[in-house]
């Protein structure tokens, strides 16, 4: 009996000690910002996300017991089409959010509200990859609207307690939340009822979004067994060398704009801060990304406006001996600017893709255009007969040149000459040998030196008349006419062929 009361007895001593995890020391990381205010993509003089997550990705590898907190203001700041201001920050916040979720460390990201989230109407939580935080405002009658508090246990067994909270006074903010019918929980209960809620925490943390007089006065009527360890903030751009004392509680706020970041490091032990050390890093590119991004900006500069944007991949520069969406695309914006029946250009005349990737819409602007067709050629129309068209389609089984638009033809390799083009439409009518048809094609294949090798037709075998139309303002004019352009990448059919 006795090796089994000994043993018993070991076992609720086990029980009654609190886990080796928590009695010894300890170390925890937070990397902090707030007021990114949209910039969150790579410039000559910022850091993007990009770089953000692999400053973290390395931190989080080595330290188990890290963190990224953003306190609030995400949206409004680099000047945006009226329909990409929000949507533009959503989109790249979820991106990096889920980035970070994938390479197994989405917990450790965590953010709040700032009232700039308010700026296109009340922020709809599930549009985020990652949930905000904010624990003082409710609905009167369902409760929290958004996630209060975030607990994450690290694989060190620390148990880190974060919790939002977000400014009551802000005009903006204000009308949204009357308009919705929410209301504001004073910040002392809200941060109560989390606390509560969150049980035993080794370190608890506030991210407010409020300006620091503010912040000061809630933090000093803290009880301080509620055992608030650090306040990180946001909203008044502060860039705060040293953490501000607000009744023992350090706080703490690193700028805006995406310029700063603020580290702090701690040593724990038994739940408590043993010590706390916090610095403000200025957040700026290395000098080859400084470099290739001010290339990169004068470049965008150049070129021009937005015509339209892209919901699909434009590919074919590289597709020379079949149909491309991008020889659809230029050939049907010749069509529109001149008003012919067909319109043809060779497919080595075109000289950039666009692909798409992750299903993101691509703005195009007129420098795309222009880079397409590079060579600057004019548009000339002619006139040619449904017999001659024939002899062209013919010349395309052997020497295939041209991308079509208005026409649809299929061809059988593996017929005897003459007899290879089984099929050709125009503008959904059955080709007719005797009638005339009406041609847009590029002067320089047009030039009678090159009729044979692009057109298969004797020189001076159509009559060419010049339009004012350069291949390229044909095609920006026709991208501002579409403004979205949406070709199937595989082509419609316009062209087929049977071996």
């Amino acid at each position: 009996m006795l090796p089994f009361l000994s043993t018993l007895l070991v076992f609720f001593l086990l029980l009654l000690s609190p886990p080796a995890s928590h009695s010894e020391e300890q170390s925890a990381v937070i990397i902090h910002q707030n007021d990114l205010h949209g910039w969150l993509f790579p410039a000559g003089n910022r850091c993007g996300l990009g770089e953000t997550a692999k400053l973290l990705e390395e931190l989080f590898r080595e330290e188990p017991s890290s963190f990224y907190a953003m306190a609030g203001d995400l949206f409004t700041g680099p000047e945006l089409p009226a329909a990409q201001k929000g949507k533009m920050e959503t989109e790249l916040w979820n991106a990096f959010c889920r980035h970070m979720s994938e390479k197994g460390f989405g917990e450790r990201v965590i953010w709040s509200l700032g009232n700039h989230e308010f700026d296109y109407g009340l922020p709809d939580p599930s549009s985020f990859a990652s949930p905000p935080l904010c624990a003082n405002l409710v609905h009167p009658q369902q409760g929290a609207v958004y996630r209060p508090y975030q607990v994450v246990e690290t694989d060190e067994g620390l148990r880190v307690g974060w919790i939002g909270l977000l400014l009551e006074r802000n005009r903006r903010v204000l009308q949204e939340v009357e308009k919705s019918g929410l209301t504001f929980l004073p910040m002392r209960e809200a941060v109560g009822k989390a606390l509560q809620e969150m049980g035993r925490l080794d370190l608890t943390v506030l991210l407010i979004h409020d300006h620091l007089d503010a912040i000061k006065a809630f933090a000093c009527d803290l009880p301080p067994e509620w055992g608030i360890d650090i306040i990180l903030a946001g909203h008044d751009h502060l860039v705060l060398e040293e953490p501000v004392d607000a009744g023992g509680i350090p706080v703490s706020e690193a700028g805006a704009m995406n310029r700063f970041y603020g580290r702090v490091d701690l040593l724990l032990s038994a739940g408590e801060v043993k010590r706390l050390e916090s610095r403000i890093v200025p957040w700026g590119p290395d000098f080859l990304t400084h470099s290739t991004m001010r290339v990169k900006e004068s470049f965008d500069a150049s070129r021009g406006e937005v015509v339209a944007f892209l919901e699909r991949s434009l590919t074919g520069s590289y597709l020379r001996g079949q149909e491309s969406s991008l020889g659809n695309f230029v050939t049907d914006a010749f069509r529109w600017a001149t008003g012919t029946d067909i319109a043809m250009t060779n497919g080595s005349s075109l000289r950039l893709d666009f692909p798409i990737y992750y299903d993101q819409p691509l703005e195009l602007r007129e420098g795309d255009m222009k880079d397409i067709t590079p060579f600057r050629n004019a548009l000339v129309t002619g006139k040619l007969t449904g017999a001659q068209l024939l002899q062209i389609l013919e010349g395309e089984v052997e020497n295939f040149q041209n991308q079509v638009s208005g026409i649809r033809y299929s061809v059988n390799i593996g017929n005897p000459a003459g007899k290879r083009v089984e099929e050709v439409s125009v503008n959904g009518k059955p080709l007719a040998p005797g009638k005339w048809y009406t041609l847009t094609h590029n002067a320089h294949c047009a030039d009678p030196k090159n009729m044979q090798r692009y057109l298969h037709l004797p020189p001076e075998s159509i009559v060419w008349k010049m339009t004012p139309w350069k291949d390229y303002e044909a095609l920006i004019g026709y991208a501002r006419h579409l403004r979205t352009i949406d070709y199937p990448a595989e082509g419609e059919g316009r062209i087929k062929r049977r071996f």
